[in-house]
């Protein structure tokens, strides 16, 4: 209607332009957490179904050079490794949280009995006052170790680019780590989780199978956008019927004015 024109002034057009924005945003957020909870349930899908295969030597799996897809293929597969650690070999992944602390991830190349080599995600440790990783030194002589295998790439943070040292060395490195569950024999400083040491290095927990809250941020983003579709049209109608009731008083105003001078004169 007429009254309602000054919605095409420009102060007005940018404020539709902006709710307009926001909204294709909260929407676009909506359908991203909704991918999240796919991805989220296809990963514990397919950590159950490693779960069922049976624990094999991590050398019948992979080899030196084999490429991403055949990692992938053996991801979060029950895994063991026998072989003796080049201890002065660790790389220290950073900025890693468990249970509520700061530290990092010791990840050791295992020497297999074949003369291949695999990094193992041998545990957490924590800070020291200074800010250094805990020195916690890797078993020696011949070790086992049982785990799952973890895709590098796949990894969070800065864990990829901290690992690529070890990876890049060539010397017939497994191109997949080894998240450790158990060691025999165990680490030499390894603690009770529910009572860790400041020295300690505690085992990092497996693939948490939880959906997290991808379906409730969705949720709370489609209402957002539901609010903006239905309110700002709301907020509109409101402030043309007050423009217009104005509109109208001045009017009224004028035709008394009016009047009152046709009667003066």
């Amino acid at each position: 209607m007429a009254k309602a024109r000054f919605l095409l002034r420009p102060r007005w057009l940018l404020s539709h332009l902006f709710v307009v924005v926001l909204l294709v945003t909260m929407v676009s957020l909506g359908f991203w957490q909704l991918r999240r909870l796919d991805e989220k349930r296809d990963r514990n899908a397919l950590v159950e179904a490693r779960a069922d295969q049976p624990v094999a030597p991590v050398g019948e799996l992979l080899d030196p050079g084999d490429d991403d897809a055949t990692v992938d293929g053996v991801r979060y597969r029950s895994v063991t490794a026998t072989g003796t650690y080049d201890d002065t070999a660790t790389v220290a992944v950073r900025n890693r949280t468990q249970d509520g602390f700061t530290g990092a991830w010791l990840v050791t190349p295992l020497r297999l009995e074949s003369g291949e080599r695999v990094g193992v995600i041998r545990g957490f440790v924590g800070l020291e006052s200074d800010g250094s990783v805990v020195d916690a030194p890797a078993p020696e002589g011949e070790v086992t170790v049982t785990g799952l295998v973890a895709d590098p790439d796949g990894l969070d943070g800065t864990a990829p680019h901290d690992i690529a040292p070890l990876l890049d060395t060539g010397d017939g490195i497994l191109p997949a780590l080894v998240r450790a569950d158990e060691s025999d024999p165990p680490e030499p400083n390894a603690a009770d989780p529910t009572r860790p040491e400041p020295a300690s290095i505690l085992p990092v927990p497996p693939p948490e199978l939880s959906e997290g809250p991808h379906l409730g941020y969705a949720v709370q983003w489609f209402i957002f956008s539901a609010i903006a579709i239905v309110g700002y049209p709301l907020v509109l109608r409101r402030v043309a019927a007050r423009r217009g009731k104005e509109v109208d008083d001045r009017d009224e105003l004028d035709r008394e004015l009016d009047e009152l001078l046709r009667h003066g004169g």
